[in-house]
């Protein structure tokens, strides 16, 4: 069993960094979208729509695997700690800028250019979510 958990584990961390790269990356290709020519726009929306394929992977293998290994290494939340509702706060805080983001990225992809704006916005409070579900996930999980 302790072979499964650890693959879950890792299923989870990769898929967190693959995630997490979306936070990183999606505000550095925005702020080039206001100053971009037609042609680049075409190709940062493409690199910004793959890498939202994989956010979306990502997040469901984060929702997937994660309760698992909740279930299967600690029992369920009978040993959760204040750090772990704190995680998954901010869980729920970067899932609704992630959703919010999307819709927003579309719209901007379309014209609208206070949709990019606020697009921009959102991936900024997914990128600050995401440093705090880490932080909280090592001080929940020691």
């Amino acid at each position: 069993m302790d072979v499964v958990i650890n693959l879950l584990i890792w299923i989870h961390i990769l898929a967190f960094v693959a995630g997490g790269s979306n936070s990183v990356v999606g505000p550095v290709i925005g702020a080039r979208l206001a100053t971009a020519t037609p042609e680049m726009r075409q190709g940062y929306f493409g690199v910004m729509n793959r890498l939202s394929q994989v956010g979306k992977v990502a997040m469901v293998a984060l929702l997937v695997t994660g309760p698992l290994i909740l279930w299967l290494r600690y029992g369920g939340l009978e040993g959760a700690n204040t750090w772990f509702w704190i995680k998954m706060l901010l869980v729920a805080v970067m899932l609704a800028a992630i959703i919010y983001g999307g819709i927003n990225f579309k719209k901007s992809q379309a014209g609208d250019v206070e949709a990019g704006r606020r697009a921009g916005v959102a991936h900024k409070v997914t990128g600050l979510a995401f440093a705090g579900v880490l932080l909280s996930a090592v001080l929940a999980f020691n």
